[in-house]
């Protein structure tokens, strides 16, 4: 299994149990559930959080997930993810 096939995994199964799926909706939620400040933008602190919850990664490695996974999801170069380049992890 890949990172990336890892990450994908990890994060589904944490939308089922805690927003009951893997649909729109619940990825949804799941974003506005992380991007605590409601800024439409989930922040590097906002993602740790949603891969320490998922499980991704442990304390040592999880700050080099985070920068991949920004680096990968990050479009327009902001640092930050929003609910469309998100969107993209599932495309894939």
């Amino acid at each position: 299994m890949t990172d990336e096939e890892e990450l994908v995994s990890k994060v589904r199964k944490l939308m089922t149990e805690r927003f009951g799926g893997t649909d729109v909706a619940a990825r949804k939620k799941l974003f506005e559930a992380y991007d605590k400040n409601g800024d439409g933008q989930v922040d590097q602190d906002e993602m740790k959080q949603l891969l320490a919850d998922a499980g991704v990664g442990n304390g040592l490695t999880r700050g080099a997930w985070v920068r991949g996974v920004i680096k990968k999801l990050d479009s327009d170069d902001d640092k930050t993810i929003s609910y469309d380049e998100l969107e993209r992890i599932f495309a894939s």
